[in-house]
């Protein structure tokens, strides 16, 4: 079947597989087109990454500065714990710190709500807009005193 339809000298094969297709020179290796493809893939994806690492970058700025007030906090919590009842009113007031690693104003306002009880609201404040400002609220008695030392 299809026998003699070709001459012999036909440049097609007669069998499948049959002769060999060699690329020409031109063909051979990557083309300017190809090279530019992939370029232009690689830029778009190595923008999404610098995108990515910016956004981390500033996400991890603005924690850092949120560990920092926390820890700010957790001091002048303490500091307030600490202090004697009677010298609670003497600390009342704002002041600006300016050392790093966060820089903040501490608004503190006591509130005498009866003559053995006290509410000291502390407001700290960082000086860098992208740190928001926290507040506590601590309630403090003043103690009784010591049954131990009575007659």
């Amino acid at each position: 079947m299809g026998a003699g339809l070709l001459a012999p000298s036909h440049p097609v094969a007669r069998r499948m597989g049959a002769g060999t297709v060699r690329p020409r020179a031109s063909e051979a290796g990557f083309s300017l087109v190809e090279l530019m493809v992939a370029i232009v893939l690689l830029g778009a994806i190595l923008v999404g990454v610098a995108q990515m690492s910016f956004v981390l970058a500033r996400r991890s700025y603005g924690m850092s500065g949120t560990h920092a007030r926390d820890a700010v906090i957790a001091q002048q919590v303490e500091q307030f714990t600490a202090l004697p009842f009677d010298s609670l009113k003497g600390r009342a007031g704002t002041i600006t710190v300016n050392k790093p690693p966060l820089p903040y104003q501490r608004i503190v306002v006591v509130d005498s709500l009866s003559p053995k009880w006290r509410r000291v609201t502390l407001v700290v404040k960082p000086l860098n807009p992208a740190v928001r400002p926290d507040t506590v609220v601590l309630e403090r008695a003043k103690p009784g005193g010591n049954p131990f030392n009575q007659p």
